[in-house]
């Protein structure tokens, strides 16, 4: 995970002929210097294009050069020249010994969304007999696709970019744009936000803490992830078993059954599925299917072993048997007018409950609304019934009895009675409704059987009046009925063991889950993610003084575990700073972060760009122990650009005694070539 910039080369074929420049870095800090307008922020922004950055600037796919490499240019002989075509050409090397050199056209023929790859040291060199290879960048799929430019990039640093959320999408890759920030800041936007002006419009979700985070290595994404993927599938789960269960319920009640002892969600432990059973309504009562089914097999077993007899032979019996069954009709119509009136009496007790906890709910907002009121206002109102609210004036005049009088409840026990009203109302409704839907089951099964009782009258009464030679119709009929029955339910009892089989499955991943959940570690933060934050917070702390910063003593400086961003006693640093402060802060944190990479395993490259780092005219000395800091770098084999106007005469003076390299423009960067 490491990035090295070793030559950059501008070009520009003008009416007057070829003008460019070359710039060379070196490990360790190389400091840029050019007057102002003399081309520096060309070469700075013409790094970010070559690397297919520049919608890290702006969302707009326009070319960031200044007009020295699209237009024209100015010469130190005060001449202008028109550009007729330009180039921007980068040789960079990773931590593997392997150098690119990235050439990209800003003004050509061919179109700007090529980048071409040559597969080595091309501007150190002659560049003969290279491998070279076109990519693409700004395009969807750049930073996905095996010829997207940024896709090559990203593997070769060495990065693994994760995926995160966004908010009009699922997820997706956490792009170049967002991580190049938090180590390369731009003279423009770049020093306008700790930790970095890290780009918005991608809609990445806290698209900060994410690229902090991968830049810093943090175990936290990695462990949110975990969290939310793993409450995902446990949502899936908990849908799949809902799923299930709704589609038996449905196809038991057809069958004039409910499923009783079946939890409504998975549950781990195994007893829950073989408590799980079948019931069906005989007469008032609920009986589980396994003892119908067993019942309704010894009757079809005697029935199947009698001989069909006359029907002059079954008189008696079919007359006993229909005056026995008009008797069942009665007593369930009985039961089906008591359970429907009820019902009635029920329904209208639980509309009452819902217009009672919508009244609560009502007294509870308004209760909250005078608290928040109070809070605010930093008054608390103690309301008697004997003192105006208003005027504290006395109330003598009442029709009450003066010993009748009481101080008035106050408002936080207000709100807490209203509470504990609507609990109760709330949990009364939840009762009424699932007697409510017992009721219906009820009645359903009532209806059913009742629909039964009068096929077997009807039949039974015509049997009555059949010739008495005739085979009995009423015995062959209920013999059907019941080897049907018993096909219907031994069918229900299978199709039930299915589902049964497949909560069984889904109870086991559910038990694999649980399992998964319990090994992901409860705290937010790793204890890696701890000391990295806290070595983070202490070279923070150390830079920010080294600089001066004065607004507050640097030893209450910290950075925050939840953004990431500097902050004094649990509060970010807002207004407070003076804006010389700020950007003593930015260099600290910056810094902080380079230096933080070679303590601790971070995906930090290993390099730090600043354009124009004195800014809000910083003071001398801190400009000054802001290079001394960064010229350590070299003993790290780090990389430290900056590019600065600052008077030559002191920054000579500050070099001169630091290990760093110089490249001094005296005029304009970009000269004719010969």
């Amino acid at each position: 995970m490491t990035l090295r910039f070793q030559r950059l080369r501008l070009r520009a074929v003008t009416s007057d002929g070829l003008y460019g420049a070359d710039v060379p870095f070196s490990p360790g800090l190389t400091v840029l210097w050019a007057d102002n307008t003399k081309g520096k922020s060309t070469c700075m922004q013409g790094m970010l294009y070559a690397l297919g950055l520049e919608r890290m600037l702006s969302p707009r796919r326009e070319i960031p050069l200044p007009h020295a490499m699209t237009t024209y240019l100015n010469t130190d002989a005060e001449k202008r020249v028109e550009v007729l075509e330009s180039s921007v050409s980068l040789e960079i090397a990773n931590g593997s010994g392997q150098v690119i050199t990235v050439n990209r056209a800003v003004k050509a023929s061919t179109d700007t969304r090529l980048v071409t790859v040559d597969f080595g040291a091309a501007l150190s060199t002659d560049g003969a007999a290279m491998r070279r290879q076109n990519f693409f960048v700004l395009d969807p799929g750049a930073a996905q696709r095996e010829d997207g430019f940024h896709h090559f990039l990203e593997g070769f640093v060495g990065w693994r970019l994760p995926q995160v959320r966004r908010y009009d999408a699922p997820e997706t890759k956490l792009y170049l744009e967002t991580v190049f920030p938090l180590f390369w800041v731009e003279q423009k936007f770049g020093w306008s936000a700790i930790p970095a002006a890290i780009p918005t419009y991608m809609r990445i979700r806290e698209v900060h803490k994410r690229a902090v985070e991968f830049i810093m290595g943090l175990d936290v994404y990695k462990l949110e992830v975990q969290r939310e993927r793993l409450a995902e599938r446990l949502a899936a789960n908990s849908k799949d078993w809902s799923v299930v269960r709704q589609e038996l319920e449905r196809f038991v009640a057809r069958g004039g059954g409910r499923v009783a002892a079946l939890s409504e969600s998975p549950v781990a432990d195994p007893a829950v599925l073989s408590n799980a059973h079948v019931q069906l309504a005989e007469g008032t009562e609920w009986v589980p299917l396994s003892s119908v089914v067993s019942q309704l097999r010894g009757s079809v077993a005697v029935l199947a072993a009698r001989a069909v007899p006359d029907v002059e032979e079954q008189s008696e019996e079919v007359t006993q048997k229909l005056s026995q069954i008009t008797q069942n009709v009665d007593q369930l119509n009985a039961e089906r007018i008591r359970v429907h009136a009820v019902q009635q009496l029920k329904i209208a007790d639980m509309q009452s409950l819902k217009r009672r906890i919508g009244t609560l709910e009502d007294d509870l907002a308004k209760n909250l609304d005078v608290q928040r009121l109070q809070r605010y206002s930093g008054v608390t109102a103690a309301l008697t019934p004997d003192r105006c609210p208003t005027c504290e004036q006395s109330l003598i005049d009442t029709l009450l009895a003066q010993d009748a009088l009481s101080a008035v409840m106050p408002i936080s026990d207000n709100i807490e009675y209203i509470r504990s009203q609507k609990k109760m109302f709330e949990d009364i409704l939840a009762r009424e409704q699932a007697e409510e839907n017992d009721r219906r089951d009820q009645l359903s099964a009532i209806g059913r059987r009742l629909v039964d009782y009068y096929a077997q009258i009807r039949l039974l009464r015509s049997e009555l009046v059949a010739p008495g030679a005739n085979p009995s119709a009423a015995i062959i009929e209920e013999r059907i009925r019941a080897e049907a029955r018993l096909r219907d339910l031994e069918a229900l009892q299978a199709i039930f063991d299915d589902a049964l089989d497949r909560l069984g499955n889904l109870q086991e991943a559910y038990s694999s889950l649980l399992l998964e959940r319990a090994q992901i570690p409860t705290e937010k933060l790793s204890p890696g993610d701890h000391d990295k934050l806290n070595r983070l917070t202490s070279l923070v702390q150390d830079q920010a003084k080294d600089f001066g910063f004065s607004t507050f003593s640097p030893a209450e400086l910290s950075i925050s575990q939840d953004s990431y961003r500097p902050e004094k006693e649990g509060f970010e640093i807002g207004f407070e700073t003076s804006a010389s402060d700020a950007i003593r802060l930015k260099w600290a944190y910056q810094l902080g972060l380079l230096e933080l990479a070679s303590d601790k395993s971070t995906n930090h490259p290993g390099m730090l760009v600043f354009d124009e780092p004195r800014q809000q005219s910083s003071s001398r000395p801190s400009f000054q122990n802001l290079l001394n800091r960064a010229a350590k770098a070299k003993t790290r084999n780090q990389q430290v650009i900056f590019s600065t106007s600052e008077d030559l005469e002191t920054l000579k003076s500050i070099t001169s005694v630091i290990d760093c390299r110089e490249v001094i423009f005296p005029g304009y960067i970009i000269q004719k070539l010969a």
